[in-house]
């Protein structure tokens, strides 16, 4: 039997318990699944691509907010209105970072393409193309990464790689302002025309988004909730590339239904904000009125979650290799 020295044991024991706990990064398991149809292939497509835009949505901050409107009952009396809201940041991030990590992530992505037999094709190529002549100067800008820009939803930074020029529709379309739902279908559109047309290229577009933060709460739980007369919105820390991120080649959309987590990225907390109404049930006689007095009531909670600016950029990458590195292959597999 092999002898244990105690004092050897004990000083090891001790070392153990002195050293923080550090939690490995891992990429949880996930699936690529591809949209459009069952029998889409590029085995007869030219094995030339051209990347119509390449960008990553880094989300820093996450708003919710829930309300519950006041008035009458049903049974006499009277209710005020009820409100919460949650806002979270996160502290931490430098957007030179996040510029330099898309950019490398461009260039792997790049490579990988390359290394699997496939040619990059200018973007003129694309720029060029019917679908985006028609009123070009107000519709469409041919421009790189910029060091981010502000995103469509609260706290969300867009980058784009600064080596490469991309296709991005403008926020003003001929003088017409355009919310971002219609500005999206808009692109999906002519998109989707260039891709069904015979080109001498397969179409791509990378969308990722990378979200620190999910909302905790279905509407399902809210509505009921608002039917017992209180507010409530709940978020937590959530590090993951989520299910709105794709990766299209022509008419075929590839995505990951449950996203791409990491572990070992953000701490995990919760957070949450509720708030009931006043109620005035009895109301109180004032001459020849009766009347009823109530007042509208908010929980505010506001919240700064700190970050390792070092394990949120390697969390990020690794998600997002892993994702495109999968999307690749599923490729591949398709054009072979």
């Amino acid at each position: 039997m092999k002898r244990i020295n105690l004092p050897m044991l004990s000083f090891l024991l001790i070392l153990l318990c002195a050293s923080p706990v550090a939690i490995a990064q891992n990429v949880k398991d996930f699936k690529i699944k591809m949209l459009g149809p069952a029998n889409l292939n590029f085995r007869k497509s030219p094995k030339r691509i051209v990347i119509s835009d390449f960008q990553v949505n880094f989300q820093t901050a996450l708003q919710l907010e829930d309300k519950k409107k006041g008035g009458k009952m049903w049974r006499g009396g009277l209710k005020g209105d009820a409100k919460a809201s949650l806002t979270l940041v996160l502290d931490g991030l430098n957007i030179e970072d996040l510029q330099q990590l898309t950019d490398k992530l461009f260039e792997e992505y790049k490579a990988e393409l390359m290394a699997k037999g496939f040619e990059i094709a200018p973007i003129e190529e694309l720029w060029n193309h019917s679908a985006y002549e028609k009123n070009r100067e107000k519709r469409w800008d041919l421009k790189s990464g910029q060091g981010g820009e502000k995103g469509d939803e609260f706290g969300d930074i867009v980058m784009r790689p600064t080596g490469q020029k991309f296709i991005v529709a403008k926020q003003n379309m001929e003088n017409k302002k355009a919310g971002p739902l219609k500005l999206a279908n808009y692109e999906e559109q002519v998109e989707m025309k260039v891709s069904n047309q015979k080109n001498d290229f397969i179409f791509n577009k990378v969308v990722l988004n990378v979200i620190s933060f999910d909302n905790a709460l279905s509407e399902t739980t809210r509505a009921l909730n608002r039917h017992a007369g209180y507010a409530q919105v709940k978020a937590e820390t959530d590090f993951k590339i989520d299910e709105s991120s794709f990766n299209r080649f022509g008419i075929g959309q590839m995505v990951s239904n449950r996203g791409v987590e990491v572990e070992g990225v953000l701490e995990k907390q919760k957070f949450d904000a509720s708030q009931g109404a006043d109620v005035d049930k009895r109301g109180m006689d004032a001459g020849v009125f009766h009347v009823w007095r109530v007042e509208d009531k908010e929980d505010i909670n506001v919240s700064v979650v700190k970050c390792d600016s070092e394990k949120y950029k390697r969390g990020a990458e690794m998600a997002i290799e892993s994702f495109l590195d999968a999307t690749i292959q599923k490729l591949v597999d398709k054009a072979n």
